[in-house]
């Protein structure tokens, strides 16, 4: 019984924890691909496994995308065929854009996820740890639809009827029709089909669960802020006593210390994912327009390939929906703090400790926020604009067709 339990704990010594679900599965997830290191690795094992996750980055990744751009480039001109290799290409990039962001941001994102998790980990009070639940909850939910979409687009993508010879179209610097040619373009497309989808929703909802850490963090302030006064009564004159003056005053340094590193893991993330998800809004315009077109104008796709671009259609939808969901969530997060300052009893407080709060408000009014490129904001009406930019952009695809 020793023994088993022994091999247990060193198990699970190497299965990261997290107090959110979806951090703990795709922190996980990312390290079997070698792009996350676990603390218990030593210096030898940090060089192998960066080695093993660059080779894998290499090959179905880069090498990927090598041979779709050829294939691009030599069928220029047919818009039926360009639109169907331009559908994984321009995934294949982003996946590039978001694991390029995880490796070079590594250190920075890892101790955005440090800080978060000792906050979360040391909330005691019930109301905070019911915030928790629900942000944990609403990722958990994420996870799940995100899941969904890409294992059913990925199952009738292989059902279904290409044009070309294998999964993808694609132009290798061989002759992918003889052995063994033929065997090494057929592993590496369907490797490359069910490993981009894994590292498409595992990388989102790992860069989403960062920023609804962040915004956990906040909400837990205006909890403190709200609740500043809590289990002190008002006397007669509806004023605070010195001591409990004191008591205030050490909650609320308390609130302003947690508010400032929460805006500042909010700006960190910000300025760590601005960048890729520029990236990401571009190529998921020109998905949609291009799927859209693909079902559409080519009459001859079958049934089964109609519901794999269905599903990935949606699920470009669905990606663009989550990080400006969690944007505008952010925003939202963020200004509340102004409201929980209100609803605290603030008239029964001293005119020094009002000054305090009100400079809180006063921070309030500036939000923080999602960007991409740092010049667009994530929000639900920038989701709006988004859908309504690949509809236009569909149009024209039809109006060049025709």
């Amino acid at each position: 019984m020793k023994a088993y339990q022994t091999h247990f704990d060193v198990a699970m010594a190497f299965f990261i924890r997290n107090k959110m679900l979806g951090l703990t599965i795709t922190l996980n997830t990312l390290s079997w691909a070698g792009l996350i290191m676990r603390d218990q690795y030593t210096k030898t094992q940090r060089i192998i496994v960066r080695v093993y996750g660059w080779l894998v980055f290499l090959y179905l990744f880069v090498a990927a995308t090598y041979v779709q751009i050829a294939d691009l480039i030599d069928i220029w001109g047919d818009l039926d065929l360009m639109a169907e290799t331009s559908l994984l290409l321009f995934m294949e990039l982003a996946v590039i854009s978001k694991i390029l962001t995880l490796i070079f941001k590594y250190d920075k994102i890892m101790e955005i996820i440090n800080g978060t998790e000792d906050i979360l980990c040391s909330e005691n009070r019930l109301e905070g740890q019911k915030i928790i639940a629900s942000i944990d909850k609403e990722t958990t939910r994420f996870f799940q639809y995100y899941t969904s979409s890409v294992i059913f687009t990925t199952f009738f993508w292989f059902l279904g009827e290409h044009s070309s010879t294998f999964f993808i179209r694609a132009k290798y610097p061989f002759n992918e029709l003889k052995s063994p040619g033929y065997e090494f373009a057929l592993i590496h497309q369907c490797m490359m089909m069910v490993f981009t989808g894994y590292f498409e929703f595992n990388i989102n909802i790992f860069f989403a669960s960062v920023v609804a850490g962040c915004r956990c963090r906040l909400k837990l302030v205006a909890l403190s802020l709200r609740n500043i006064c809590i289990n002190i009564p008002v006397n007669k004159k509806n004023l605070i006593t010195p001591e409990e003056e004191k008591l205030i005053t050490e909650r609320l340094h308390c609130a302003i210390s947690q508010h400032k590193y929460a805006l500042d893991a909010a700006e960190d993330v910000k300025h760590c994912l601005s960048k890729v998800l520029l990236v990401q809004l571009t190529v998921s315009i020109v998905i949609i327009c291009t799927t859209a077109y693909q079902m559409a104008v080519n009459k001859s796709t079958d049934t089964i390939q109609k519901l794999s671009m269905a599903g990935y259609l949606l699920g470009a939808s669905f990606e663009v929906f989550l990080f400006c969901f969690q944007g505008q969530s952010l925003s939202n997060a963020s200004e509340d703090i102004a409201d929980a300052v209100y609803e605290c009893p603030w008239y029964t407080l001293t005119q020094p400790l009002k000054r305090t709060l009100l400079i809180i408000m006063m921070r309030a009014q500036s939000p923080a926020i999602l960007t991409a490129g740092g010049f667009v904001t994530l929000d639900i009406t920038e989701y709006m604009a988004i859908m309504k930019a690949s509809y236009s952009f569909f149009t024209v695809l039809q109006q060049v067709s025709e």
